[in-house]
């Protein structure tokens, strides 16, 4: 399994898991050979209720996500491997996205990852909660979606405040070329945070085509409308990134990206309304694959309503050189429910991926898998709308390798599928291509 080519399988795993990923139409792009990154993907049903979002459901599935990202047992334990060299000196910045007021990174949810990083340990003591800072472009906008301005007053909270509070501003002396545009950051930046965590909104965007952590960062230099937004703003976004990575000291400041997802916009944006209900955060350590997943997301509802898919440029574009700020292929956990009663999730070995040999499939091949535990599986062919063309096996194996033949005959169409196998609540899934 290890000379697998990643193009040959993306992973999922989770309870119920239903893979967005494995769905012919959303591509992923990149080399042949590179190692995916992890995304983790978690849903609860329970996540709102109505318009209202749950916050200790909420918090269940953050602890849960930041602990399927890291491998660590513990909540404490998991946020602080996210950052490398941390003190009780450090202070760690959580940019939001509050343009609109309708579809803001909401405070509710990240109230969850505040919760989280307070519970790391650092040198006998839990990290200070004052060392966060929230912050977006202007006070009003953070107040506008929620937020409570900080006052100084307590020192066992999160400080919130925007890049125009008095004090705070644009660092004209660490400037940012963007694409040829002289942009200055945010001071909270590239002054005052060691560490960074994006935390975006799962929306579309008219003319970026989608805001999600890597157009985040518009809002964090003073002058976005300057930087482009044609052609899905390339390759302006890509430029901004790749430029506070490696302008900003120290680099890499940006170590986490969450996707908030209890509600979103499949269409229109920025502005406007949520139009639907995903109930999800989406998290991972690469920036790209964060936003290819939003994006798959994204348009897994577009299908779903019989839209053509959005395929963003400047996703793509921030994959490839000179930027290579991450990559879009995938390697999914999916987590479902977490708040109710569930088998449990596990972990798929890295190298337990889909081989089907010979492929492309005209009249049969060979579908060869492993399993880390013996358990009931299922082994079906899946048509572009998602429905069971075929069941190419269905019973119970034990741990280990199997190798099950796959008999079409004539009797599948040609065209794109996808094999899904579904072992003891994980889930794994592959596209493959089908001959005449």
């Amino acid at each position: 399994m290890k000379d697998i080519s990643r193009r040959d399988f993306l992973k999922y795993v989770g309870a119920g898991a239903v893979g967005l990923m494995a769905r012919p139409g959303l591509p992923l792009l990149g080399g042949d050979r590179l190692d995916p990154s992890t995304v983790v993907q978690c849903h609860d049903a329970g996540a709102t209720t109505g318009p209202d979002i749950n916050e200790p459901v909420v918090q269940v599935m953050m602890d849960e996500s930041i602990k399927a990202l890291t491998g660590e047992n513990s909540v404490g334990a998991a946020w602080k491997s996210v950052f490398p060299g941390i003190t009780t000196d450090s202070v760690i910045g959580i940019k939001v996205n509050c343009i609109n007021r309708y579809l803001a990174t909401h405070p509710k949810f990240v109230n969850t990852i505040v919760s989280g990083l307070a519970q790391m340990n650092i040198s006998g003591s839990d990290f200070p909660k004052n060392n966060i800072i929230v912050w977006d472009r202007t006070d009003y906008e953070l107040t506008s979606s929620g937020y409570t301005i900080y006052d100084g007053n307590d020192p066992d909270t999160e400080r919130c405040f925007g890049t125009n509070h008095s004090g705070i501003g644009y660092d004209s002396s660490n400037p940012l070329n963007v694409a040829g545009v002289t942009s200055n950051p945010s001071k909270i930046i590239s002054q005052i945070c060691e560490f960074i965590i994006d935390a975006g909104v799962l929306r579309t965007h008219v003319q970026g085509g989608v805001t999600l952590c890597l157009k985040n960062n518009y809002g964090s230099v003073h002058n976005p409308g300057s930087l482009s937004h044609i052609s899905h703003c390339t390759p302006s976004v890509p430029a901004l990134n790749a430029q506070i990575r490696d302008v900003l000291s120290p680099t890499d400041k940006q170590k986490l990206f969450v996707v908030d997802g209890m509600f979103g916009m499949y269409s229109g944006g920025p502005g406007g309304q949520p139009n639907f209900n995903p109930k999800l955060l989406v998290m991972s350590k690469d920036i790209v694959a964060c936003d290819a997943q939003g994006q798959n997301v994204i348009n897994a509802e577009r299908q779903n309503r019989g839209l053509q898919p959005v395929n963003c440029r400047h996703i793509t574009m921030a994959s490839q050189p000179p930027y290579e700020l991450g990559t879009t292929e995938i390697s999914l956990i999916e987590i479902n429910n977490p708040t109710g009663i569930r088998t449990g999730h596990k972990r798929v070995a890295a190298d337990a991926g889909i081989r089907v040999s010979p492929h492309p499939v005209r009249r049969s091949a060979n579908v060869a898998f492993s399993l880390p535990f013996a358990a009931t599986v299922s082994l079906d062919l899946v048509g572009s709308s998602g429905q069971t063309v075929a069941r190419i096996f269905g019973g119970s194996l034990t741990a280990g390798e199997h190798r099950v033949p796959m008999r079409l005959n004539g009797r599948v169409a040609a065209g794109t599928y996808v094999l899904r196998l579904k072992a003891g609540g994980s889930s794994r899934s592959r596209s493959i291509t089908v001959l005449k």
